[in-house]
């Protein structure tokens, strides 16, 4: 088995296994196995429209799936740019098929860290750290101790306890929910 062909099957497998443990839409899976499809010893550079055209949906149902695929770090993307008449045009993407743990982690980190800095053009690996570092510091801070109570609804109140201006009100839900 060649090595284009172990890295198409180990991707496929990965995919298969996130749709059967519900985390891909079957138009997703559809998408990503017709992706691995493109994969060839100069590399993995579809269009989005070649891609629609051979998995049958739209363009926007191609990008969404391969927007899922960067959330879950199964592909990762990079733009190309060729020079046409002296000015550079983009192209089709390049795209590679995460095979490992590690570089998935790290790829699902990246496109992360992208969404929180929308504005930034460039995101580095290092700006991709320091966003899921500051998550997480942000994530233990509210785990280890509240800074606010916890919210009640009226469900856990009775009518009596939400004070006096709210005695009527109280009475009224009462009186038309039975």
């Amino acid at each position: 088995m060649s090595r284009h062909a172990s890295v198409k099957a180990a991707f496929r497998k990965q995919v298969l296994g996130l749709y059967f443990d519900h985390k891909l839409k079957p138009s997703e899976k559809s998408v990503l196995m017709t992706l691995a499809t493109f994969l060839g010893a100069d590399g993995l550079y579809p269009s989005h429209d070649a891609i629609a055209r051979a998995c049958r949906y739209s363009v926007r149902t191609v990008i969404r799936a391969l927007e899922r695929g960067y959330e879950l770090g199964l592909i990762e993307r990079t733009h190309r740019r060729k020079r046409v008449e002296g000015r550079w045009v983009r192209t089709s993407n390049t795209y590679r098929l995460l095979i490992k743990a590690t570089d998935q982690v790290r790829a699902a980190g990246k496109h992360m860290g992208r969404a929180i800095f929308r504005g930034v053009r460039v995101l580095s690996d290092r700006m991709a750290q320091k966003a899921s570092r500051d998550i997480s510091i942000e994530e233990k801070r509210l785990l280890s101790g509240r800074r606010y109570p916890e919210p009640h609804g009226p469900s856990q109140l009775s009518p009596g306890e939400w004070g006096g201006n709210h005695q009527k009100l109280g009475n009224h839900l009462t009186r038309n929910s039975v």
